[in-house]
């Protein structure tokens, strides 16, 4: 063989192991669409535990390594469902609208991003929040969330 068919093999085998090491680390868009509802669905019912203070469909919802953030600062789930536990008064009617849902998959990782506008008898507010959910054992289950309150005009 001569060198430029040596060089050129060599140039295959090294953009070929570059794309299969990039390869997992590459956000999975196409066949999520059952995830996609899957995690819709546990969102909603997450959201309607907080308000209302459900703790065990937190507790099933949430892993057992789930942290909160905000500006409050960072939570571990023991610390957010003691927080909830210890609330008093009657829970309040909370309609809520999701905006900007956007989905990335990564083996067994799913980040997503969305608006969540809250409508109490306060008025109505805007939170732009980040989820990172995880696949295990055949569920998916709430990892962390992250939260921050948006201005008015968004």
């Amino acid at each position: 063989m001569t060198t430029r068919k040596w060089l050129l093999v060599i140039l295959a085998l090294c953009l070929f192991c570059l794309w299969a090491l990039a390869l997992p680390a590459l956000p999975r868009f196409a066949g999520h669409s059952e995830d996609e509802r899957v995690i819709r669905q546990l969102n909603e019912e997450c959201l309607k535990a907080h308000d209302i203070g459900d703790l065990s469909t937190l507790d099933r919802i949430e892993d057992a390594d789930f942290t909160l953030s905000g500006d409050f600062g960072i939570v571990s789930k023991q610390q957010h469902l003691e927080r909830l536990r210890k609330r008093t008064g009657k829970p309040e009617v909370i309609t809520r609208k999701i905006d900007s849902q956007q989905f990335r998959f990564y083996d067994g990782i799913a980040l997503v991003t969305e608006t969540d506008r809250p409508t109490t008898a306060d008025g109505t507010f805007a939170f732009q929040s980040t989820e990172v959910w995880v696949h295990r054992n055949d569920s998916w289950m709430l990892l962390h969330l992250h939260y921050s309150r948006l201005e008015q005009s968004h």
